[in-house]
């Protein structure tokens, strides 16, 4: 069932994208800490249950690189024949913006790679590939974290630390408290918990759960949230755990998960090229069922294309050979 979870998340990404808000709350924010649950999940069952001993560091390094790149390159292929035959947004191409677009670690960075923009910078060619950027750090450290104990302990605390104070407004609540891996990483050890019989994670998990159980509480009464994503956080956080463990605990087979849980990845990719290409048309993205039925059919067209041009379940048999 993760596959059609994996797919209304990056639904609720796109969502996000064309300014729907629920109450408020933006919900590609909530979907994207469920994502950081999920990608620490997975990533822990592959490490610890399916990958061989032998050379398992490297074997997980292969698998992650072959799982996100190959569909990757893809679709920054596409767009940059897009954006180069009809100069939509006036691309900004550099041999530097070509490099930061490919090595997607640069894109988390953005606010500082330039300083210029408040928001997506000219030359993104993926403007969700930040949070892309976020996973590939996390994926970096996470195996040291699953075989050295105290390692994942001085981890937890320090990225517990930094999100705690990013929520306080001690530092940047936007960079520290949603982007950057300093304040999320504790995040994907949550999914790793999930997935592991371990007491120490039950613990785990119980303390996360109920410290940001409590600490919503406080900052509803006395008016704390940050105007940033304080409160998407928090409840990706309070939705994601439960949801996780219920998804991971379920027996129920639906028919076309992998699939979806395929689609879901091109699907996030591509739903900003997708936006782009109706805008080129003249359709301006707008929050009307209208608009969004033919936003969604071009980025589930364009993503099912992928999915059959890229199979990742026949990369990923390679890269663990």
């Amino acid at each position: 069932m993760f596959g059609y979870l994996r797919f209304f998340l990056a639904f609720l990404v796109l969502l996000s994208h064309i300014g729907v808000k629920f109450y408020t709350l933006n919900p590609g924010v909530i979907a994207v800490v469920i994502f950081y649950i999920l990608a620490g999940y997975v990533v822990s069952h592959l490490y610890r249950d399916i990958l061989p001993s032998k050379d398992k560091l490297l074997s997980f390094y292969k698998d992650r690189f072959f799982r996100i790149f190959p569909l990757y390159i893809y679709v920054i292929i596409l767009t940059t024949i897009f954006l180069l035959f009809t100069s939509f947004g006036n691309p900004h191409f550099t041999f530097l913006n070509l490099f930061n677009n490919l090595a997607v670690i640069p894109l988390n960075y953005y606010m500082y790679i330039d300083s210029t923009v408040l928001t997506k910078p000219s030359w993104w060619l993926i403007p969700p590939a930040w949070s892309l950027g976020t996973e590939l750090q996390a994926y970096i450290l996470l195996p040291f974290a699953f075989v050295y104990k105290r390692f994942r302990f001085v981890l937890i605390f320090v990225s517990f630390t930094v999100y705690t104070a990013a929520n306080l407004s001690i530092i940047h609540p936007d960079y520290f408290g949603y982007r950057f891996l300093a304040g999320v990483f504790f995040i994907f050890l949550v999914g790793s918990a999930i997935q592991s019989n371990e007491k120490s994670d039950r613990y785990y998990l119980a303390f996360v759960y109920f410290s940001v159980l409590t600490a919503a509480v406080i900052f509803s009464v006395k008016d704390l949230f940050s105007p940033a994503y304080t409160k998407e956080t928090f409840i990706g956080l309070l939705l994601g755990i439960p949801l996780v463990l219920f998804f991971s605990k379920t027996k129920i087979k639906l028919p076309l998960n992998s699939f979806f849980g395929e689609l879901s990845y091109a699907f996030f990719l591509t739903h900003f090229l997708a936006i782009w290409i109706l805008e080129y048309m003249g359709i301006s993205p707008s929050i009307t069922y209208i608009y969004l039925l033919e936003l969604s059919s071009l980025t589930i067209f364009i993503s099912t294309f992928l999915v059959f041009v890229v199979p990742s379940n026949r990369i990923n048999r390679i890269s663990r050979t």
